[in-house]
């Protein structure tokens, strides 16, 4: 066996709402010499694509296929129908992070996730995900292709903010919960005999040496450096008894795994918003929505604030700090 396992994030740059990163792990035949080689949309082309189409299942970086605002069909498809088997795959408050602190106890959540049921399907058909999810399944059995495990790293305004203040730089912050889910999705692949695992994630808010972290969180490893650039990023190591090759990419989105993460990510972060949107509705009637953005953000927030007073609502638990 082989592993492929993609990771990316949505939400990096607003100052509303979540920052979520996902990440999916995939299991392939042994046949594969070179793991660089392998591209899944090759292997499951009789049900995915890189576009939307009538008859195939829309996997690519989740900016291409959310391109209307409030529709989550393409999202909640890809979501769906490849997660079916998964034990969680709608969007929960409380996800598991691992980054290199003392893990504090959770804070309350804000009243906008407090409780919060998403209906799910809510905009693509049910018919229409059993259709790619029969499909998906199938091309997937035909190439011994395995979706074994996605996990979602959910960081809410005020879990934000105290990661913030503990690690003291955004950008490490993305990278110190994405290091940790790689961390933690590693634990699903067995340590014998020994497997070759090919990583790839979305670089980090621009950064391009991550030895240093690397090291950090895989302390009994020897990360050895085979590309630092603008393009990619690239180490390797044996960690566990796994021959591990991670890199960290500009568009990262084109390695099947990572975009599949991308969309995962994407649509967390949209059901949060509908969530915050929602909420703010119920307490002033007519109120634009928003999607979170700076300039927007900034907008909204002028716009709750009396009611942000009335409801005792701290500023870190609203905004996030960058």
């Amino acid at each position: 066996m082989a592993f492929l396992l993609g990771v990316d994030e949505a939400g990096y740059g607003p100052n509303l709402g979540p920052l979520v990163i996902a990440g999916t792990l995939w299991q392939i035949d042994d046949s594969h010499d070179d793991l660089a080689q392998v591209d899944l949309y090759d292997h499951l082309g009789d049900a995915v694509a890189r576009k939307p189409k009538s008859d195939r299942l829309a996997i690519a970086d989740s900016k291409v296929i959310y391109g209307k605002r409030n529709d989550l069909s393409l999202l909640e498809e890809a979501v769906l129908a490849t997660g079916s088997h998964l034990k969680s795959v709608i969007p929960i408050w409380q996800a598991v992070c691992e980054p290199d602190l003392t893990d504090q106890p959770r804070t309350k959540h804000a009243p906008w996730y407090h409780q919060r049921k998403h209906a799910s399907p809510r905009h693509a058909s049910s018919e229409r995900i059993a259709e790619q999810q029969e499909r998906f399944t199938a091309a997937c059995e035909a190439d011994s292709v395995r979706l074994v495990d996605v996990c979602v790293v959910f960081l809410t305004e005020a879990r934000f903010n105290e990661r913030l203040s503990a690690i003291g730089n955004k950008s490490t912050v993305l990278s110190h919960a994405s290091l940790g889910l790689v961390r933690r999705l590693l634990q699903s692949i067995p340590t014998e005999p020994t497997q070759a695992v090919r990583i790839v994630c979305d670089k980090h808010g621009g950064r391009d040496y991550y030895a240093g972290l690397l090291q950090h969180f895989f302390p009994d490893a020897w990360w050895q450096i085979q590309e630092e650039s603008r393009s990619v990023s690239r180490y390797e190591a044996d960690v566990d008894s796994h021959e591990i090759t991670i890199e960290f990419r500009s568009k990262g989105e084109g390695f099947l795994p990572t975009a599949l993460a991308s969309i995962y990510a994407k649509f967390h972060r949209e059901v949060a918003m509908l969530a915050i949107n929602q909420f703010w509705a119920k307490h002033i009637p007519g109120i634009q929505e928003t999607a979170g953005y700076p300039v927007d953000a900034a907008r909204f927030a002028i716009d709750t604030e009396r009611q942000r007073a009335e409801l005792k609502i701290p500023w870190e638990m609203f905004w996030r700090l960058k």
